[in-house]
């Protein structure tokens, strides 16, 4: 069972800092409440307030990206660790929902049609990472599956994500990582191939090439192997990771219909579902994925999914667990039944 999170109050001003290097509260000679501060206190009010009303039948979607077997991977700046995913955090993860009587479901369950008086977790890992294999003695430990959505030219091509080469190249130069943050902003109102060239002009022509298990994707043998799994799940994430709502129709369907191509080619398998790279979506986004053919389509919008849901349904809510913050806090905010509570959360 996990262990209650003691609530610390203002008045024990302790002198620490949170791991993402904010106080958590103030000194005692600083006057003013911090930004830190008021946030956990606002936390903790929506954290109580989810008890009032929870756990209505409903498809929970959780969104996963890298998944580190210790700090000390994440402590080596190959990738941006994005949520700070440790095995140990993903077991939490698990054993909370677990013990709140959710059910951990795939994609074919998913399309064969579920009880509308249950609850269920859908876990989504996106992009094709190397290391999400790391997790896969857990799926088989606790028999729950998960997701896993590629983006198919970079297992093709032995070529890194792009936000991961920002991060790594622009932390040995020393910039920390709100500075890393602002720069791939900037990097994401660029076009995939505009990303990929001012890559590789400031920093190399090898620049995209993986330098350790921790950055690379699965190559095409690995990701037949892992998918062979009766755990593992497989999703369409486009060709080339493209932030699709930036791009026209004929582009979009290109991306979408490129995966479904090479996941075939590579697994023999034609997913039904589609997770939209950085979570983006227009109209246009929902009509083509409708035309090819899925049946559903995976958001970020921070909301559950009511039972029952649609046939068909391109804009499902996913949450984003963050490792670096309380589990329990955060899973608590997301059982609740007061949607006011999914504006904002320990992140």
């Amino acid at each position: 069972m996990l262990a209650e999170v003691p609530i610390k109050f203002a008045s024990q001003r302790p002198e620490k800092y949170n791991r993402t290097g904010g106080y958590l509260y103030k000194p005692a000679n600083t006057e003013e409440k911090s930004p830190a501060l008021l946030k956990e206190m606002k936390n903790r009010f929506r954290q109580g307030i989810s008890f009032i009303r929870r756990d209505e039948p409903a498809l929970m979607t959780f969104l996963f990206h890298s998944i580190f077997r210790s700090e000390k991977e994440i402590e080596l700046n190959h990738i941006d660790p994005q949520q700070f995913i440790t095995l140990d955090i993903y077991r939490q993860f698990l054993d909370y929902f677990l013990e709140a009587g959710y059910q951990f479901i795939s994609s074919r369950e998913l399309l064969a049609g579920l009880d509308p008086e249950g609850r269920y977790l859908l876990a989504t890992f996106d992009d094709g990472y190397y290391n999400n294999q790391h997790v896969l003695p857990l799926l088989q430990e606790y028999k729950v599956p998960a997701l896993f959505f590629i983006a198919t030219h970079n297992v093709l091509n032995n070529e890194c994500f792009w936000w991961d080469v920002v991060y790594r190249e622009l932390s040995r130069k020393g910039l920390n990582r709100k500075e890393i943050s602002v720069a791939q902003k900037k990097y994401k109102k660029k076009t995939h191939e505009e990303i990929i060239s001012s890559l590789k002009q400031e920093f190399g022509n090898n620049v995209m090439n993986p330098v350790s298990d921790i950055d690379r994707p699965f190559t095409t043998s690995e990701l037949a192997n892992f998918a062979a799994d009766d755990f593992v799940d497989i999703g369409n994430h486009t060709s080339h990771h493209y932030i699709l709502d930036g791009y026209p129709q004929e582009i979009q369907r290109d991306q979408m219909l490129a995966c479904q191509t090479d996941l075939g080619e590579m697994l023999d398998i034609h997913p039904a579902i589609v997770s939209y790279p950085n979570g983006n979506y227009n109209e246009v986004t929902l009509k083509t994925a409708a035309d090819i053919g899925f049946n559903f389509g995976i958001t970020v919008d921070k909301r559950k999914n009511y039972l029952p849901l649609q046939q068909k349904d391109l804009t499902l809510g996913r949450f984003v667990l963050w490792g670096n913050n309380s589990l329990k806090l955060q899973c608590d905010i997301f059982r609740s039944d007061m949607p006011s509570l999914f504006r904002s959360h320990a992140k």
